[in-house]
């Protein structure tokens, strides 16, 4: 990106915030983890630029803060803002290149926060990875079970154009023989962090004690028990939650009626996710059909034409 470029972009974000704004939403969540712009000039192991957008922690941090400054002189002080960020890259992971860089880590994570939250914003939002899919973003168990490349090869295609490694990532998922050079760089760093629910949360809490705003922490939460003892412990003041409740719809029912877990867990098979690029989101895991493919195509598609609820009929 030129420089006019960036700040350019810089004002679009602002813009953006303020029609957002306009339209009635309380606020809006910039996403600076898992390779996405702000990312990729946050990170050491991405950003190789020369001018004042680069090198040190302070110019990498300056796109993300012109950002802040920028929604907030188009939306306000009273909108809310918070911030999604990586606690840790970990991405030398990705590669089974030794050279590779890993990005930043929690210290510097730590005091990028601080500087945003003197800059206005309310909140921040805990994930980990430089990349998207991670092997700790999303978290999943060990081995085939965790990233089902026999999937991901039907949807992956429509992704070729979209990053630097995707080429690449596709040989990997679809071609049997390659298969294993995955899942040795897929399950080396999960023999490491083998938690898949709560698998951000030390970060989280490291990052809480260090700002005064609410944090909210990612990583496969489902279990309320969990949740209320990391909550009352000092972890974080929130969680959220995508892949469980594509499995489960009425996961936040199920808590309120006081049980702490749905009947069908979701698996983390992560079905979902590598649909997703090409298909409709929702849930292909077929055991939890009962094996019943047709039922399954029905509740994902669903959400073309939901059902009634009782409010509706009302």
């Amino acid at each position: 990106m030129t420089r006019e470029e960036i700040e350019d972009s810089m004002e679009d974000f602002g813009r953006a915030a303020r029609r957002a704004q306009e339209a009635g939403a309380d606020g809006v969540e910039l996403h600076g983890a898992n390779g996405y712009l702000i990312t990729q000039f946050l990170s050491s192991a991405i950003n190789d630029r020369t001018d004042e957008y680069g090198g040190s922690l302070e110019n990498r941090a300056r796109f993300v803060r012109g950002i802040v400054a920028s929604i907030r002189k188009h939306a306000g002080q009273d909108f809310h803002l918070q911030m999604k960020i990586n606690a840790y890259d970990h991405d030398n992971v990705i590669t089974i290149n030794p050279f590779a860089k890993q990005g930043n880590n929690l210290d510097d994570t730590i005091r990028i926060c601080r500087w945003l939250e003197a800059d206005g914003v309310d909140a921040f939002h805990i994930s980990v990875g430089s990349l998207f899919p991670h092997p700790l973003n999303p978290p999943s168990p060990l081995g085939e079970a965790g990233f089902p490349l026999e999937f991901a090869a039907r949807s992956y295609g429509a992704m070729l154009a979209s990053g630097k490694d995707t080429f690449r990532n596709y040989l990997l998922f679809r071609y049997r023989l390659l298969r294993p050079i995955f899942h040795f760089i897929w399950n080396r760093l999960k023999k490491k962090y083998p938690t898949v629910e709560g698998i951000s949360a030390d970060y989280a809490r490291a990052i809480k004690k260090e700002v005064k705003v609410p944090v909210l922490c990612t990583g496969g939460f489902q279990n309320a028990a969990l949740i209320r003892d990391k909550i009352a412990h000092g972890y974080f003041d929130g969680v959220t939650i995508a892949r469980a409740l594509i499995a489960n719809r009425d996961l936040v029912k199920v808590w309120a009626s006081g049980r702490d877990l749905p009947e069908r867990p979701c698996t983390h098979c992560n079905k979902c996710l590598v649909y997703a690029p090409s298909y409709p989101l929702g849930c292909y895991e077929l055991a939890r059909y009962g094996g019943d493919y047709d039922r399954m195509i029905r509740e994902v598609y669903e959400v073309f034409d939901p059902p009634l609820s009782g409010l509706d009929e009302r």
